[in-house]
């Protein structure tokens, strides 16, 4: 049965509260971060932080041209850290998902599952439909886990990538394919955009290309061409396509069949636990401990965080 409609959403001021806005920019940072990690959904960051039903309807609306002033402001602020995040530090993780995988795939084992408490408090009282989902995108993301490849490791790139000086070749149609699925993982929690790119063989790429846009414009554009729009551009066009599709659908979702949506949602976002498990073959007791710890760490950021959106703050 339909769901009635949603109350109105606080006042635009609510977002400028120092607490909120914080609490807002560390979303839009995570979210940019597991952008580019394969395996880690931006979407997954916005969910345990507890800000998905408004990214959803905020998107939505401004694909409609239905502008508002806490629209704007909720996607000026989680949009801007989420690409400052990602220009200054795609060329990091790049080296970080290979060369320190455990430690980086604690981290966001424990980000993920620190919101989990947030969401089951959404879904009750659960009724069968919603478990029934809950296990449908549990076993999706487990289907999807067991077709997982990893970023190519560090001794397999050429130097000219280690320094930053990749010879960018354009592929157009699976580019724009790429911000398709990519955008995925803005939207969508638990689907890896990078995990993606990875499956079409584009995730050097997009990365590199960022690399060298980043570079370009910094330099005035004296350091190399614009090679990177050939990749860039028909990314972008991919992922607005996406993001227009996406954001109604979910947010008509969201409206009409709330709780087994937020079911389902749940089974994803438990799901992606198993592909980003952290420790493959022989891992030691030290690791172990580590690994455990940065979970932990994780857990405590975005279970606490997120706590803040139900206690009044928004």
């Amino acid at each position: 049965m339909d769901t009635p409609e949603p109350t109105p959403r606080a006042d635009h001021r609510a977002l400028l509260k120092p607490l909120v806005a914080i609490r807002l920019l560390i979303t839009g940072g995570l979210m940019g971060l597991a952008n580019l990690v394969p395996g880690v959904s931006g979407g997954t960051m916005v969910l345990v932080m507890g800000f998905y039903d408004e990214f959803i309807n905020s998107i939505a609306d401004a694909t409609r041209f239905r502008f508002t002033k806490r629209n704007a402001i909720f996607l000026a602020i989680l949009g801007g850290a989420s690409a400052l995040s990602i220009v200054f530090c795609a060329g990091l993780m790049r080296g970080l998902v290979t060369d320190q995988r455990a430690t980086m795939y604690s981290l966001f084992v424990g980000l993920t599952v620190g919101g989990a408490p947030l969401l089951y408090g959404m879904m009750k009282p659960m009724d069968a439909k919603s478990i029934v989902l809950a296990l449908a995108g549990l076993l999706m993301m487990i289907g999807i886990a067991a077709t997982k490849s990893d970023a190519p490791p560090r001794s397999d790139r050429s130097a000219e990538t280690e320094v930053g000086e990749i010879h960018i070749e354009a592929a157009y149609g699976l580019d724009l394919l790429a911000g398709l699925l990519g955008v995925s993982a803005m939207v969508l929690p638990g689907i890896s955009g990078a995990y993606m790119l990875l499956v079409i063989g584009r995730y050097e790429a997009v990365l590199a290309a960022i690399t060298a846009a980043r570079q370009w414009v910094f330099s005035g554009g004296s350091d190399g061409d614009l090679a990177w729009l050939g990749v860039l551009i028909p990314v972008n066009i991919g992922m607005i396509v996406g993001v227009v599709t996406l954001s109604n659908l979910l947010k008509w979702l969201l409206r009409r069949h709330e709780k087994p949506t937020l079911g389902f949602l749940m089974g994803v976002l438990l799901g992606s636990v198993v592909g980003i498990w952290p420790f493959e073959g022989e891992t030691t007791g030290s690791a172990y401990l580590a690994g455990g710890a940065l979970a932990a760490v994780g857990f405590a950021i975005t279970f606490g965080l997120s706590r803040r959106s139900v206690s009044g703050t928004t």
